[in-house]
């Protein structure tokens, strides 16, 4: 079936949208409609929950949280891998459900699927494997740490990828014996209750994965609830400092992931061909709705005219159309009004001096045509140090090494970031030297699961994914054993 009232058929949308107790449910809130993006299709109501709702989930998910936190490392492992097979076995019904709910293309939400299951099987990895250790010590005594759960997670993702970071948050808290409240986005809040549901087919234990609908009122809520022991937060750095401000009263850990504003710097020395895929990649997948977009493109002078050149050509001929045409190759943003914001972003930055070298137009409902702006290195327009969260790249020319990092640095976020050259020192003097959590060396875009990712600056705090993705959502126990105390000396 092509038509979409057939795609809606295939994702087998939930009649209830908020997941407490291992069961769909109504929030018993007020109610707002969420639509594809691709055309405005109305797809549900959704209930938002009440505050005494998701004090009742929050107070399960306390209650249910000691004994999962009791149980093998290895069956916790089980489960999250029958969970990742069962997203596999379903990538069908999921991958519509994503582009209905987001407006991405359908061959980028397989992708997604394939991401999100991808987690559980990480996070199951390391269930098992996240160690304590014995350290040095005076004869008769014996010290120790233990890596415990921090207790009750509180998980608010965006809108973007819902389902990958549904199961990035999700994965690793319960790997590590904690349990978990899922804020939904409310412009894509269809998938986290599916995702939730699939956790308890694998044999989760009902109020370990609570998934909660509603606006920011509702997250507010969890990270300020006394019972909530961490908040794990992806999202815009504005909403990123109220979520610490909420987090501050009771001193809850706070992982925050948050904007960016990233530089992908090309070299003379480059192998162009391979630059010009990742760069164009890196910028317009997703519509551009990627915290580690290359939002900003340096290239070196010897090289900018030609690079630039073949960028914009690139960026025009990209297929632009409904999520599930198999020609599509962008899909939409997640609303008209978010297409509309960037529009109005691009516009002022031409007003300030940018130059339009390849879309711009006014966009079409939530589709927005890849916009590619040239942009002076000196006194360049405010949308070089603005998330835009859409298809929207910039240049800048760059003379030398020293010259590339320092615009690349000049910048309030610290994400990520990537250069390409075939000068091995220079590549590692340049990641070493820009200011970011990640960096690609030829090459943007690709994260490795086994590898931290985290922001400096305004893109965030602490790191997800690898070891410290995982030892994030333990706290450290040290234990001290004295096997001489009966013959210490009295402390008066």
């Amino acid at each position: 079936m092509s038509t979409l009232a057939g795609h809606i058929a295939t994702a087998r949308l939930p009649a209830a949208h908020s997941f407490v107790s291992g069961a769909l449910c109504h929030g018993g809130g007020r109610e707002f409609a969420t639509s594809h993006p691709g055309d405005g299709t109305w797809l549900a109501t959704v209930q938002e929950a009440t505050p005494q709702f998701a004090d009742a989930a929050v107070r399960e998910a306390a209650a249910a949280q000691p004994a999962w936190a009791a149980t093998s490392p290895h069956q916790r492992a089980r489960v999250l891998r029958a969970a990742a097979d069962l997203i596999e076995a379903q990538s069908v019904r999921l991958a519509h459900l994503v582009t209905l709910d987001n407006g991405k293309t359908l061959a980028e939400a397989y992708g997604e699927v394939a991401v999100a299951a991808a987690h559980l099987r990480a996070a199951a990895g390391w269930a098992a494997t996240l160690e304590g250790s014995t350290l040095p010590a005076d004869g008769g005594t014996l010290r120790m740490t233990f890596r415990e759960p921090v207790g009750v997670v509180a998980a608010i993702i965006p809108f973007n990828t819902t389902l990958v970071f549904a199961a990035q948050k999700a994965g690793p808290a319960l790997a590590a014996g904690n349990a978990v409240l899922l804020k939904a986005p409310e412009v894509s809040p269809l998938a986290a209750p599916v995702f939730a549901g699939l956790l308890t087919d694998a044999g989760l234990p009902p109020g370990l994965l609570q998934v909660l609908q509603g606006a920011g009122e509702v997250g507010r809520r969890l990270a300020e609830h006394p019972a909530v022991t961490m908040v794990s937060f992806t999202g815009s750095t504005a909403v990123g400092r109220q979520v610490m401000r909420s987090a501050a009263d009771g001193m809850k850990r706070v992982l925050l992931e948050l904007g960016g504003k990233s530089a992908n710097i090309v070299y003379a020395d480059a192998a162009l061909d391979a630059a010009l895929h990742a760069t164009v990649g890196g910028i317009f997948r997703n519509a551009g709705q990627r915290c580690f977009s290359g939002s900003r493109l340096l290239v070196e002078e010897p090289v900018a005219d030609e690079f630039t050149a073949r960028v914009v050509e690139l960026a025009r001929s990209i297929r632009v159309g409904p999520p599930f045409d198999p020609d599509s190759q962008l899909g939409t943003l997640i609303s008209a009004a978010e297409a509309t914001r960037v529009h109005v972003m691009v516009q002022e930055a031409v007003e300030q001096g940018a130059k339009v070298l390849a879309g711009g137009e006014p966009p079409d409902g939530a589709f927005y045509a890849p916009t590619v702006l040239e942009v002076a290195p000196v006194n360049p327009p405010d949308i070089v140090y603005q998330e835009v969260f859409g298809p929207v790249l910039t240049v800048q020319r760059f003379s030398g090494a020293e010259q590339a990092v320092a615009l690349a640095n000049d910048s309030p976020f610290g994400l990520v970031g990537g250069c390409w050259t075939r000068d091995l020192d220079r590549a590692l003097t340049t990641a070493r030297r820009v200011r970011s959590g990640y960096f690609w060396i030829n090459s943007y875009g690709a994260l490795a699961l086994d590898a931290p990712i985290g922001g400096v600056g305004l893109s965030g705090v602490g790191r997800e994914l690898g070891r410290l993705g995982h030892e994030a959502y333990t706290e450290t126990k040290t234990v001290i054993i004295d096997t001489a105390s009966a013959d210490a000396p009295r402390w008066y």
